[in-house]
């Protein structure tokens, strides 16, 4: 049986559509996770960031709240960087997608670092519930915060959260 526009529609939107229980908790240590880097198809470790406040955020180009949450994401990153504040944004598309994803990150000018992981892990490590999710770990590696759904561009809990993390 083919699958109707709207029920297609209505899939693609409860994927994207946030839940209201956060993904990690605050205090809890960073899961062990690697994928592949967009830039060099290195290992993308979790690791790697220890020393800096990390905002992970997973999303996928389908995902029209990720696409509108982009922008701010990347101007957090040119806020942010000089304070220690690194991104990785995680895209959970199909490695069938590898091209969709560069477009995307040259049609926004992404900066930050880009992680592939087709087999979509990272959303059951962060216990994401929908997409965008994004978790902020302290210098430690332990979560500082969990934010599921997009971030509102300029949301003083979010930016109070970062500003924690960073220690002001």
């Amino acid at each position: 049986m083919p699958v109707r526009p709207l029920a297609l529609t209505t899939l693609i939107l409860a994927a994207c559509i946030p839940s209201e229980s956060p993904s990690l908790r605050s205090g809890d240590p960073a899961p062990d996770f690697t994928a592949t880097s967009l830039h060099d198809d290195s290992p993308a470790s979790l690791t790697d960031y220890h020393g800096h406040v990390l905002l992970v955020n997973l999303w996928a180009t389908w995902c029209h709240p990720c696409r509108e949450e982009t922008p701010y994401l990347q101007s957090l990153y040119e806020r942010y960087h000089d304070r220690g504040l690194r991104i990785l944004g995680v895209s959970v598309d199909r490695s069938a997608d590898h091209d969709l994803v560069i477009e995307f990150v040259e049609e926004f000018g992404v900066e930050y670092d880009i992680a592939l992981d087709p087999d979509a892990r990272s959303r059951t490590l962060f216990h994401a519930r929908g997409l965008p999710t994004s978790v902020v770990f302290n210098r430690d590696g332990t979560v500082a915060f969990s934010w599921v759904g997009p971030i509102p561009e300029g949301d003083s809990t979010f930016l109070g959260g970062v500003e924690a993390a960073l220690g002001r």
